[in-house]
């Protein structure tokens, strides 16, 4: 972002302490360690860490301009020195960036996809960026920097030749993805699924379907919504939709479909996509029947941006696959899956599948941390997760954390000798365990919630296993 210090407050409706209307900024951060010369610098109060502290050294860095809500905290007063940066005052800087973020939305033409639901969002967002990328200058979501701060800071990196942006929209709580939408004003609106997550705040799946559907209430008339005919909650919310539906499933007659999925056991997918009138085929080599699902979302909204199949097919094809999404590693002659990036019951349930359909000589070993934010759900969920373990191909049960042991307990009861249970409380103990048991030929799966960091153990099990 490229603007005038009056063009700050105009949006901001601020305070000047410091500085003239003219004077310029190139870009802004809330990060004072990586923040550059000429930048705006918003103070952030976080968690952790509040921007007014580092002021000092934003200053040294000769940054361009500071917003703050507390002029007390300036390392000196405001004065005419043309080598300080303007400095305006708000009683809220979250609001400000935000305000910001939304300004910079509107200077030029611009299209916005905006993306939610419980799995697969990061995978989506990619592979729309990817296939969009054939035709468009495309601005992306990096990571998962999805939330109130994450968003504004991607719509703030805009340039005046991007041509699309493709955002991701995360929530645990109601009224979130509709602040985000107010600010990022999507074209587009894709949901990907909605299920069980974020039940600490939300109490019920009701409440999770609604949230999600403050990305479809934001559509308006001239914009698109694209549908997943397999879920019956996203369904029902498109139901009543102001904008224009474009539908993708497997199972139900959709918009975009696929068909003839053959599985090419640990190579992915091989599937054809029926694409309104249109037939393509399509080569997926990603584990994870959940990741044809994201494919025919990203598919069916670039569709409806115009993109040709021919694009689509090389877009797919540039895809470069997320880490810790069903992230495949040979090691000593195992395959290691890394799908440790988070877990909630629906995403679980998937992982096993992965895990029962791989083609291997040896055991099937399941590493699996706890399901977390799952509120009252936390109990039956892990024991639902164990029945359904059960019966399942896996040979070895690694459960790290007291929800998962629930998993674990109700393995036992069911499957007895047939399925070994081994359950731990921390990385360390899991690894050591996995060490021993793993040998060449085996196949062992990661699979927890971001806070369990599953990744650890993998890690550990890598340096040490030879």
């Amino acid at each position: 972002m490229e603007a005038q210090t009056q063009d700050c407050l105009n949006v901001v409706q601020g305070q000047l302490l410091q500085g003239s209307p003219e004077d310029q900024f190139s870009g802004v951060s809330i990060n004072s360690r990586t923040v550059s010369k000429g930048e705006l610098f918003v103070c952030i109060a976080g968690e952790r860490f509040d921007g007014h502290d580092f002021l000092a050294e934003v200053i040294d860095k000769g940054v361009g301009g500071i917003i703050l809500s507390d002029s007390d905290k300036l390392p000196h007063k405001p004065g005419p020195s043309a080598q300080k940066p303007f400095v305006i005052e708000v009683s809220d800087t979250l609001k400000a960036l935000q305000d910001l973020a939304s300004f910079q939305r509107k200077r030029f033409p611009f299209k916005v996809v905006a993306i939610t639901g419980t799995n697969g969002k990061s995978t989506t967002k990619e592979m729309i960026a990817s296939i969009l990328a054939t035709k468009f200058k495309t601005l992306k979501t990096q990571g998962n920097l999805n939330n109130h701060i994450g968003l504004p800071l991607t719509l703030l990196k805009r340039e005046p030749s991007h041509e699309v942006g493709v955002l991701e929209m995360g929530m645990s709580a109601a009224g979130e993805i509709k602040e985000l939408a107010a600010i990022a004003q999507p074209d587009i609106g894709v949901i990907t699924n909605i299920s069980e997550g974020h039940l600490l705040h939300l109490k019920s799946l009701k409440d999770i379907q609604s949230a999600k559907g403050e990305l479809f209430d934001s559509l308006t008339e001239d914009s698109t919504a694209i549908v997943n005919a397999d879920d019956p909650l996203v369904l029902e919310l498109a139901r009543s939709l102001r904008a224009k539906t474009i539908t993708f499933g497997i199972d139900h007659p959709a918009d975009v479909q696929a068909s003839e999925i053959e599985s090419k056991g640990n190579a992915g997918f091989q599937f054809k996509v029926k694409l309104f009138d249109q037939t393509i085929s399509v080569r997926l080599p990603y584990l994870g029947y959940c990741n044809i699902y994201n494919t025919l979302a990203a598919l069916a909204t670039s569709h409806s941006l115009g993109i040709q199949e021919e694009a689509m097919t090389r877009g797919l094809e540039n895809y470069q696959r997320m880490a810790q999404r069903n992230e495949q590693i040979q090691h000593g002659g195992m395959d290691l899956i890394n799908d440790a990036y988070n877990a909630n019951p629906r995403s679980m349930t998937e992982a096993l599948k992965t895990l029962n359909n791989f083609t291997t000589q040896g055991q099937r070993i399941f590493v699996m941390g706890d399901m977390l934010e799952l509120g009252d759900l936390s109990v039956p969920a892990h024991k639902n997760l164990g029945e359904e373990i059960a019966q399942s191909k896996t040979n070895i049960l690694v459960t790290v954390g007291e929800l998962a042991s629930l998993s674990g307990k109700k393995v036992q009861d069911l499957a007895g000798d047939k399925i070994q249970v081994a359950e731990f409380s921390d990385h360390q103990s899991a690894a050591d365990f996995l060490i021993q048991q793993a040998v060449s030929g085996d196949c062992v799966l990661f699979k927890g919630s971001r806070g369990t960091a599953m990744e650890k153990i993998l890690q550990i099990f890598i340096a040490n296993k030879n």
